[in-house]
């Protein structure tokens, strides 16, 4: 559940135009995402959200890993991969492979935010797809879920 709440506000940002730290290079061509329509992006619990994620394929790869970490006031560093019951680490669920250099490729996922989800949640998400020979694309965002 934590996995895509962060996710929704990692991808939610670069959407919306809110500063993101890119920590590969500048892979993401284009992002989409209902629901989002304020810079800083406040996504609402029991809401739907289309994710997708158009970027440009920096390698080869045959896998895709996908990574998420939360990183909460104090500098905590949280890798949610850990902390979530069935968090899928395999990014070819989410994005065709096998992946080869400069093809356009998307990442798309669809969700809505559980209504258990603990508000207000205010974190920097870093999020990472990651393939034989590094990033394929990631980035880190600041932003919240409400009621």
């Amino acid at each position: 559940m934590l996995k895509v709440v962060c996710l929704t506000l990692f991808i939610a940002a670069v959407s919306a135009g809110i500063p993101y730290k890119d920590c590969a290079h500048s892979e993401v061509i284009d992002v989409a995402i209902s629901g989002c329509t304020t810079s800083p992006c406040t996504l609402h619990k029991g809401k739907e959200v289309q994710i997708d994620i158009q970027y440009k394929a920096n390698q080869d790869t045959t896998k895709a890993t996908w990574t998420l970490h939360a990183i909460l006031a104090g500098g905590l560093d949280l890798d949610l991969s850990t902390l979530i019951p069935g968090f899928d680490k395999d990014g070819c669920h989410d994005t065709p492979c096998p992946v080869k250099k400069g093809e356009t490729k998307k990442f798309s996922y669809k969700l809505t935010i559980p209504e258990a989800t603990p508000t207000p949640i205010e974190a920097d998400v870093k999020a990472r797809l990651i393939g034989d020979s590094g990033d394929l694309f990631c980035g880190t965002v600041h932003g919240n879920i409400v009621d």
